[in-house]
């Protein structure tokens, strides 16, 4: 691996072995130091290793082997760099990407084209990740609207069934009245067939007794309707708690959709970066009243790295705040000698993670752990997250605040 020019160790420790590994393996090997690093960190420090041969790119090197032995042996009996082309498409087509990587990037027959090739699929693999980000938010917006159709949807029809059901309990209710109707008739049915003993015509007694007949055919005939009766109430009920329980289900899943939703608003409404006009003298009565309370007291804010498309927005929030920026472009262009001179004169350092070099990233963690200097690191460059930096440093007066803080 330290053979390989150090501008490919990056994407082969993120690529080709997890950070689950990482971990595990600088645990086996004694590397405790590492159990409270976050996954970046964890990624940084294995990049930075592999530069030169010691004990964690040793151990990387082995465990790197043992993993894809399978891709090691294929791409041993490729002799030409041709061949070995055909071979990464093939594995790239095919999603096998970790292991023909390290192959290819590790074979003696592969030359500088190839695997600058390798290296730029690899690269672009990482941004389609985030390409997907503008899916997902899509499917969200789609599966909000769905889901308030399905409420609408489920309350209508929990609403038909709660009509059904008190038809049916009316027509129970008046299924029992004609019940008890029937059981006075059985019970005057019972009287008569005393009295019928007491006869002496015949043709009362047949007469009585087809009466008789009629009246217990309709008795049962009353029997048989209020059994159906209830056992229809009883189908309504399980419909209408079955309606119940998926109303409560999809309350919850759009409270929970709705939370999220208005969290993602309330950072995107709460900055308007289109002006920096106030709306009047009466700042009581100014819609940026909530941003103005954010005071930096004068502080100087340096921030190592981020977009260089959005430098302007953090250099206009952090004056609004009562602040200035400073900015270093985290290494792409800027030396290092600047960044030490930027770290000396600012009172407190901002660090997106996802937008700056290695050694500008740790340069800057090292001098604040050293000097004790608020540093706030980032896992994003957005807008939203550079506003909670400066949140947290508004909450704390210079001075309160002080070492490495991730936010």
């Amino acid at each position: 691996m330290w053979d390989i020019p150090a501008r490919f160790h990056c994407p082969i420790i993120g690529t080709c072995l997890h950070v689950g590994e990482l971990r595990e393996l600088a645990r086996k090997i004694g590397c405790p130091r590492h159990a409270g690093l976050s996954d970046y960190e964890i990624h940084v420090s294995y990049v930075t290793s592999a530069e030169s041969k010691n004990q964690l790119s040793v151990a990387a090197q082995k465990l790197l082997e043992r993993k894809h032995a399978k891709e090691l042996r294929r791409f041993a009996t490729l002799k030409t760099p041709a061949e070995l082309q055909r071979v990464w498409d093939e594995q790239l087509a095919e999603g096998q990407v970790p292991g023909a990587f390290w192959a290819l990037m590790t074979h003696p027959r592969a030359d500088n084209m190839t695997r600058d090739r390798a290296y730029e699929a690899v690269h672009m693999l990482s941004h389609q990740v985030g390409a997907g980000l503008n899916a997902d938010t899509k499917r969200l917006t789609e599966a909000r609207k769905a889901l308030q159709t399905l409420r609408q949807d489920c309350a209508a029809d929990a609403a038909r069934s709660l009509r059904k059901l008190a038809a049916r309990e009316a027509r129970i209710e008046q299924l029992q009245q004609q019940l008890e109707e029937a059981n006075g008739a059985v019970e005057a049915l019972q009287q008569a067939q005393l009295r019928i003993l007491e006869l002496e015509s015949g043709d009362q007694l047949r007469e009585l007794r087809a009466q008789i007949n009629a009246m217990q055919s309709e008795a049962l005939e009353q029997a048989r309707r209020r059994k159906t009766a209830e056992a229809q109430a009883d189908a309504l009920r399980q419909q209408l708690d079955r309606a119940q329980t998926r109303i409560h289900a999809l309350s919850e899943q759009l409270s929970e959709r709705s939370a999220s939703c208005a969290a993602l608003e309330q950072v995107v409404n709460h900055l308007d970066l289109g002006s920096d006009t106030c709306c009047g003298k009466d700042c009581s009565q100014c819609p940026r009243r909530e941003e103005r309370r954010l005071d930096l007291g004068g502080r100087r804010i340096l921030c190592v790295g981020g977009r260089g498309s959005l430098a302007t927005r953090y250099r206009e929030l952090v004056k609004r705040c009562n602040g200035e920026l400073v900015r270093h472009d985290g290494g792409l262009e800027q030396s290092s000698q600047r960044l030490e001179a930027l770290l000396a004169s600012a009172d407190a350092v901002v660090c997106p993670a996802d937008n700056v070099s290695h050694d500008a990233y740790l340069r800057a963690k090292r001098f604040c752990k050293r000097t004790d200097k608020p540093c706030l690191l980032l896992e994003r460059s957005g807008i939203d997250t550079f506003v909670r930096a400066l949140a947290d440093l508004a909450e704390h007066p210079q001075g309160a605040m002080s070492g490495v803080q991730t936010v």
